[in-house]
């Protein structure tokens, strides 16, 4: 891993940077959140302490941008970089599992909840307090590490990271599932209140009892994923899953 360069670093570095970053990251979001609604969350998407957003981040613009010496040219460049990479992870992510995880639709200068103009200049002046301060002690003591300690950690830290990020994925094809039976069977509950009045027919019960079954489950990684995103919104089954949230608030 020490022999091969990708943007002037290479995949050793680039792995210890991306660790680093991605804790930081988490860090940053959890006490934002901490200091917004009074308690403990654990943010991000994986299970672990790690905000990838972040890791990925920093090592494109370091690749990219630390030869600039300009602090202007810096926080515009990176602003812009950060900018585009929350815009595609948001994009992507909508796309893969039909989710909206975060929404600046309530921030001014904003565009179509992916990103806003706050957040960027927040980008900015994180990458050149980054770039410019911290960076370059991360990576002195990167180049500390020696490889053969360095290629084991990087083993088990990919194994871990791996694995989380499997469970993770299922989690929320699991919770799409689970959003998918209670549409059809709130669909199907409507139908069949609309046909025979406004009263409850044992069919009608059975229906109801197992809407109701699948609103109390307690699964533990779905509800982890609905607390680290307030935001998250459903393309498909959007009143089912805010009734869903609402029932885990109140637990």
């Amino acid at each position: 891993m020490q022999n091969v360069t990708i943007l002037g670093m290479t995949l050793f570095e680039m792995f210890f940077y991306f660790c680093f970053w991605s804790a930081i990251g988490w860090a940053v979001e959890v006490v934002d959140m901490t200091i917004e609604t009074g308690e403990f969350q654990n943010r991000g998407f994986l299970n672990g302490p790690f905000c990838p957003i972040y890791g990925f981040g920093v090592i494109i613009v370091w690749g990219l941008l630390s030869p600039i010496k300009s602090v202007i040219a810096l926080f515009f460049t990176s602003m812009i970089i950060c900018t585009l990479v929350e815009l595609l992870v948001g994009f992507g992510m909508e796309k893969i599992f039909h989710n909206v995880w975060w929404d600046y639709s309530h921030e001014k200068f904003n565009f179509h909840g992916y990103i806003c103009l706050k957040n960027s200049l927040l980008w900015g002046v994180g990458c050149v307090i980054v770039l410019r301060y911290v960076q370059p002690f991360v990576a002195k003591a990167v180049n500390m590490i020696p490889y053969s300690i360095g290629h084991v950690f990087i083993g088990l830290i990919f194994i871990v990271i791996m694995y989380d990020l499997f469970i993770s994925v299922c989690a929320v094809r699991n919770l799409n599932n689970r959003l998918s039976q209670m549409d059809a069977l709130a669909r199907n509950l409507r139908e069949k209140k609309d046909f025979i009045g406004q009263g409850l027919s044992k069919e009608t019960l059975d229906l109801k009892g197992k809407y109701d079954k699948l609103m109390e489950q307690k699964q533990i990684q779905q509800e982890r994923l609905i607390k680290a995103f307030p935001k998250l919104k459903s393309i498909n089954y959007s009143s089912v899953l805010d009734e869903l949230k609402s029932k885990i608030t109140k637990r």
